[in-house]
């Protein structure tokens, strides 16, 4: 009978699905991840401090109002006041592409046509050089008139950009101050930095063409003086020696009426 209940106990065992397993681990494997566990909750509550300190760094500036600036106005041109001006006032205000305006209000330039071909190489290319003056003159004031209407329109658009920026770093919300919003904040500043560096590059290569404009035009004239200096060296002496002759000529022959 006990062998009969032996085998009945021994077959129940074995058929009988599993309730309990051994469990087995690695030692080394389990430092590490304790170690891992560690790091992990010390690096989060070094964070944690960090927000705290923000938090009480945002609760600690009080009422920033007294940091704004107040807006400075873009001044135009009030095109009302000045009768014959008008024209490129408001070019200048508002932009003016395609010099329309500015032609406007300069005095016009004659063309020589075919004048020109009738003339020396040397003279030719002298009347040439004038003209090219004038024009290069025209080119550089209506392009810089028409750059600057456009600096007018866009200083709006930065200044709003300025005040929106400006909203968001006085604010007394706490939530403006944390890391990621201060980093955002920063990222903006810059960005309009950019900008205002652009739209004052582009007025500095305006005020140099106009630089080089006058430096031209000065070039010219002053060459001009040169050359008449030079003929009058090369050749004043023959020039006084046939004035002399010819008025000499002029009393001989000359005759009471």
């Amino acid at each position: 009978m006990n062998r009969i209940s032996f085998t009945a106990t021994l077959i129940l065992l074995l058929t009988a699905p599993a309730r309990a397993q051994i469990v087995v681990h690695d030692p080394g494997n389990l430092k590490q991840a304790i170690l891992i566990a560690e790091r992990t909750l010390r690096e989060y509550r070094e964070l944690l401090a960090q927000y705290d300190t923000i938090v009480r760094m945002s609760q600690g500036l009080g009422n920033m109002d007294g940091y704004r600036v107040p807006t400075i106005p873009t001044a135009s041109h009030d095109i009302d006041q000045w009768q014959y001006a008008r024209a490129w006032l408001e070019g200048l205000n508002s932009g003016d592409a395609t010099g329309t305006a500015y032609a406007q209000t300069t005095r016009r330039l004659e063309r020589p046509a075919g004048l020109l071909a009738r003339l020396p190489p040397a003279a030719r290319r002298a009347v040439e050089n004038a003209y090219a003056t004038v024009e290069i003159t025209d080119a550089v004031a209506q392009m810089g008139g028409h750059q600057i209407g456009l600096i007018r329109g866009y200083t709006g658009q930065l200044q709003r950009a300025i005040d929106a920026l400006e909203g968001d770093v006085l604010s007394g919300q706490p939530g403006s101050h944390e890391m990621t919003a201060i980093l955002d904040k920063v990222a903006a500043g810059a960005l309009i930095g950019r900008r205002q560096d652009m739209a004052t590059n582009q007025l500095l290569s305006h005020t140099l063409e106009q630089l080089l404009a006058r430096a031209k035009r000065l070039r010219d004239a002053e060459a001009a003086t040169m050359n008449m200096r030079v003929g009058a060296m090369r050749d004043g002496r023959v020039a006084g020696v046939s004035v002399v002759r010819g008025a000499a000529d002029d009393l001989r022959t000359w005759r009471q009426p």
